[in-house]
């Protein structure tokens, strides 16, 4: 290690994906708000401190024809990166150990989309700022902007756990040791007492959240050197002074934050987003940023959502003739036609279907933003990437097959979902399968494996293309 070796060098981040950071979603959220953006089959995009990349890695084997680059200062994720890129033999993608104090100055664009996730609120005010000036830098003149940050005022209380840790592990150095010691804590303060006031019960609360948290990700967020968490109001205006508008929120419950339901300008819209996060004590955004004096439509328009496709969340699922239930709890839908086009889109996934169809009513459009927002159905700007049936030859992706041979537990489908498997027989299945092989040929290999006791393949392969994770025969 250099003499900038970082705290993610001796602690490793977990890899992980974000959905909404992808290109296709922020072409759809884009869309919503009556504004072009550049075709993900095709776009250019940046991910600034993307540790081992793995979240541009899942986009690069889902859009082939489409340019990623991602860089950050720990050498040792960047060598991870780079490791599975050559193992996968991807050739649309870089990984590279950049500054980003330096790379404000000198890297090139442009870039269709820039993320920034898991950054700003962690790194000191002149880092933020030059990733801003980075952002301005290389932005095209119609990219979307992603940034990620604990916001305010919910970060109040995260900021006093934080005090709460750091007081509590003076003196304690090892990071494991810190680690430890800090779930000791959050676990002891956490437990409700029956006369807690209001706010010892949001403490006591947020505490629980926060110690269900993997270690390696609570060491970083929770005890690393810097904490800031800040207001939209106050990230809208340092972007503002680096040519960057708000536009909206990426993630599930941030959708009306750039639809105040009138045309104003941004200003105003940023203060009516800034007064519904004081209201809901907000905890985290993930705020998009487009160029200024784009004008986007601060109303939806049903004509822009039937330009879309609709998924769903792979946990969603049908109970009764109203009732759904998903990961987020259970709910119910009085509307006959919405409720069997969520029971479609359920039988279909992964699969999308159109919503031109449903969004020619305007009650109808109503209702799907606001299924939208709840992260009921998710916007999508372009069909499934992956294939759909097996196919003669089944292929899973070079990504998910180089993730297997490093033994990589978490493995992405083509739709940038994680599929956790460390079940040792359907990683081996997966690992034969390049798109050479028939599936008979793959049943084959396998019972040579001494695998034909534990797995079916025709069921394998079934189940496989359901979550999403068989990748297009290269002559598709």
């Amino acid at each position: 290690m250099d003499d900038r070796t970082t705290s993610y060098d001796r602690v490793h981040y977990p890899s992980a994906v974000y959905r909404t950071t992808t290109p296709e979603h922020l072409a759809a959220i884009a869309r919503l708000h009556g504004l072009d953006a550049a075709d993900p089959r095709s776009a250019r995009v940046l991910e600034i401190a993307g540790g081992d990349g793995l979240n541009v890695l899942a986009m690069a084997a889902a859009y082939p024809g489409a340019q990623f680059v991602s860089f950050d200062l720990a050498a040792s994720a960047v060598a991870h990166g780079q490791a599975l890129i050559a193992s996968a033999g991807l050739a649309n993608v870089r990984i590279e150990t950049a500054d980003i104090l330096e790379a404000a100055g000198s890297m090139e664009g442009p870039f269709d989309y820039v993320i920034a996730h898991g950054l700003y609120a962690w790194v000191p005010p002149h880092v933020q700022q030059a990733t801003l000036a980075l952002i301005d830098r290389v932005l095209s003149p119609q990219g979307i902007v992603f940034i990620s940050y604990n916001a305010l005022p919910g970060g109040h209380l995260r900021m006093a756990l934080r005090d709460m840790l750091l007081f509590e592990l003076e003196g304690v150095s090892d990071p494991e040791a810190r680690i430890d010691r800090a779930i000791e804590v959050l676990n002891a303060f956490g437990q409700p007492r029956d006369d807690d006031s209001v706010s010892q019960a949001a403490l006591r609360r947020a505490a629980r959240l926060t110690v269900g948290k993997d270690r390696h990700t609570l060491f970083h967020d929770e005890l690393g050197p810097v904490y800031d968490p800040k207001a939209l109001q106050t990230v809208a205006e340092e972007a503002a002074a680096h040519n960057l508008a708000y536009l909206t929120e990426a993630q599930p419950g941030g959708l009306f934050h750039g639809f105040p339901g009138e045309q104003v300008d941004d200003r105003e819209t940023v203060r009516r987003a800034q007064r519904r996060d004081n209201d809901e004590v907000c905890f985290f955004h993930q705020s998009l940023f487009v160029r200024p004096k784009r004008h986007p439509a601060r109303v939806p328009d049903p004509a822009w959502l039937g330009t879309l496709l609709a998924g769903v969340p792979d946990s969603l699922r049908r109970t009764s003739e109203s009732e759904f239930t998903s990961s987020a709890g259970s709910f119910q839908l009085d509307d006959q036609v919405l409720a069997d086009f969520l029971e479609k889109l359920v039988r279909i996934a992964p699969a999308r279907f159109p919503l031109a169809d449903l969004a020619a009513s305007e009650d109808h459009a109503a209702a799907i933003l606001e299924l939208i927002n709840q992260g009921i159905i998710e916007p999508h700007s372009l069909p499934f990437p992956g294939a759909l049936l097996p196919g003669e030859r089944p292929v899973v992706s070079a990504l998910v097959r180089a993730l297997i041979a490093h033994e990589v537990p978490n493995l992405v489908t083509m739709d940038h979902r994680v599929v956790h498997l460390t079940d040792d027989a359907p990683r081996r299945l997966m690992a034969l399968m390049d798109g050479t092989r028939t599936a008979a040929e793959i049943a084959a290999d396998a019972r040579r494996m001494g695998l034909s006791s534990e797995i079916d393949v025709n069921l394998g392969l079934q189940q496989l293309a359901r979550v999403g994770m068989l990748a297009l025969s290269p002559d598709s």
